[in-house]
C-alpha cells in the first residue's frame, strides 16, 4: 500500500514539474526525425553528432611577395550525424576550408624614406586627380573621394605615391617607422618626381597622401620599413 502512494507522489510531481515548465516556458525540446534503412535487421543501428574537421588549402600566389602568409578564408568546423562506420545521414552545419594564400613572387622589404602630401601642394594642380586609375578603370580623385581607397581584399587603404617601376599601381605597402606610432596599410594610386628622381638614385621614397596640406603634422621620416602585402591589382 505504502508503495503505491509512494509511486502516486512520484507522478504527481513530476507532472506538476512539467506543467510549470511548460507554463513559464522554461525549456523548449527539439525533434529532429533521422530516418536509417538498417538492411541487417539483427545489428542495431545507432546515429551520433560528429564534428567534421575543416581543410587547409593553400594557393601560391605570385602577386603576393615570397615570404608572406594572408588567410583569404578563416576555416570552421562542421556538425553531421553520422554511423558507427562514419556514415553521414544528415548534414548540420556545413564545414568551412579554411584557404591560405602563400606567396612566391618578388620579395617586398624595403628601407626608405616617407613624405606626405596632400593635392594643394605646391607643385600639384589641386584637382587631386591620381595618376592611376582604379582596378575598375576609373580615374579617382582625393578631392571628391577622400585620400582611402577600398580595396576588395584589404579593405580600406590610405593612398601613396610611389615609382611605379618598382611598385606598380596596386600595390599595397605597409609602411613601419617608431616615430609614426600606429603602421599605415597604404596602397600605390599616385606617383612624383621626388619618388622618381629617388629612384634613379637607388633609393626608395613614399608619399603618403592626405586630403590637404593644411596643418599637417606628418614629420618626415627616413630609415623607414616598407612591406610590400600584395604587387600591383
Amino acid at each position: 500500500m505504502h508503495v503505491i502512494i509512494i509511486e502516486t507522489v512520484i507522478k504527481f510531481v513530476c507532472f506538476l514539474v512539467m506543467s510549470l515548465n511548460s507554463l513559464f516556458n522554461t525549456y523548449q525540446v527539439q525533434k529532429e526525425n533521422i530516418g536509417i534503412n538498417n538492411i541487417d535487421k539483427i545489428k542495431s543501428s545507432s546515429i551520433v553528432n560528429t564534428i567534421q574537421k575543416y581543410d587547409t588549402v593553400v594557393k601560391y600566389n605570385s602577386q603576393v611577395p615570397s615570404g608572406v602568409t594572408n588567410v583569404i578564408t578563416e576555416g570552421q568546423d562542421g556538425i553531421a550525424y553520422t554511423d558507427g562506420n562514419g556514415n553521414i545521414y544528415k548534414t548540420l552545419k556545413e564545414k568551412i576550408d579554411k584557404v591560405v594564400e602563400v606567396g612566391v613572387g618578388k620579395y617586398g622589404s624595403y628601407t626608405g624614406i616617407v613624405t606626405a602630401y596632400g593635392p594643394d601642394c605646391a607643385t600639384c594642380d589641386g584637382r587631386g586627380i591620381v595618376a592611376c586609375k582604379t582596378k575598375a578603370g576609373k580615374w579617382y580623385s582625393i578631392n571628391t573621394q577622400g585620400n582611402y581607397y577600398k580595396d576588395d581584399q584589404f579593405g580600406d587603404l590610405q593612398i601613396l605615391a610611389a615609382d611605379w617601376r618598382e611598385f606598380p599601381c596596386g600595390t599595397v605597402i605597409e609602411i613601419t617607422n617608431k616615430n609614426l606610432g600606429t603602421p599605415i596599410l597604404g596602397i600605390v594610386m599616385d606617383t612624383g618626381y621626388s619618388m622618381r628622381k629617388a629612384y634613379d638614385n637607388g633609393s626608395i621614397h613614399i608619399d603618403v597622401a592626405f586630403k590637404t596640406e593644411a596643418n599637417l603634422k606628418f614629420t618626415t621620416n627616413k630609415q623607414t620599413n616598407f612591406s610590400v602585402k600584395r604587387w600591383g591589382w
